[in-house]
């Protein structure tokens, strides 16, 4: 492999491959800046620079990997968040635009809603808790049956300077039982995709993010069952309970908390459109 090849040649080999792949061949330019150093502007001013015989060998090694399905946030080893930067790899679900629809709606709810300590279940990188913690000054405790996935939330943790307590746990398994009825709230993105359909999703999922965090069951409801039978007992009079959902979903988890004694029941809508985020208040009695 001819190696002595400039920023822009790489870029526009790289783009192409992508493309015969059927990836964005927008991808090949975050690989390239990963693996060189220089910026999206530097991209384009120092488009003649010769790149280097590692850094080429190195991208040359990511397009592959891209070409054959690994997701570009494993590759890169970090990607943003409400603004925040989180750092992931292969073992913790990767954080969606469709999530900030759920962190954005707690915010919100803050301002009519006395919300300051919460629960996050089954919490990943820990994206929620921490932009929660960051933007909206809450007191906040996740957890994840996952050791590896909690490793990246401590990480990330540190990395954005917030103070959430992140506990090894399946479910309410591991928490203090001193803590029941005292949050405020309890927030979940849990796994919700239909067993069935698990082999149907892209390559980039399937293949690759854990099926732990996408395996909802049968019917996509198992976790939400339980995080409403059992969290009910962890939250305040009058606390709140805040789900991402499938698009589909709505209708069976506004009957699930009704019959749980939720009330005051809210779906909100991600940047496609669809049903995406739903909350509910306990009622009492």
């Amino acid at each position: 492999m001819n190696q002595n090849k400039t920023v822009s040649q790489w870029l526009q080999l790289g783009r192409q491959q992508l493309a015969n792949a059927g990836k964005l061949p927008k991808d090949a330019d975050l690989l390239l800046m990963h693996t060189t150093g220089l910026t999206k502007i530097q991209l384009l001013t120092e488009c003649q620079q010769t790149v280097t015989a590692e850094a080429a060998q190195q991208y040359a090694a990511f397009l592959n990997e891209r070409e054959n399905g690994k997701p570009l946030q494993y590759i890169l080893g970090e990607w943003e968040f409400m603004g925040l930067p989180f750092a992931m790899g292969e073992g913790v679900l990767i954080p969606r635009a469709d999530t900030e629809v759920l962190v954005e709606t707690i915010l919100e709810k803050q301002k009519t809603e006395n919300l300051q300590k919460g629960l996050d279940i089954g919490t990943g990188t820990g994206c929620i808790p921490i932009c929660l913690d960051k933007l909206g000054g809450m007191d906040m405790t996740a957890v994840d049956i996952s050791a590896k996935a909690l490793c990246y939330a401590k990480q990330n943790n540190q990395k954005n300077r917030t103070n959430v307590t992140f506990l090894e746990s399946d479910l309410f398994s591991m928490l203090p039982t001193a803590q029941k009825g005292t949050f405020d709230f309890i927030v979940s993105n849990p796994p919700y995709i239909p067993k069935k359909d698990i082999a149907t999703l892209m390559t980039e999922v399937k293949d690759f993010e854990p099926r732990n965090a996408l395996d909802g069951g049968l019917d996509g409801l198992d976790f939400y069952r339980h995080i409403i039978e059992i969290g009910r007992h962890w939250i305040r009079k009058d606390g709140w309970l805040f789900f991402e959902i499938g698009y589909n979903q709505k209708q069976d988890l506004f009957a699930l908390l009704e019959t749980a004694g939720f009330g005051c029941l809210m779906c909100k809508q991600d940047f496609a459109g669809l049903d995406r985020v739903i909350c509910g208040k306990k009622n009492e009695g």
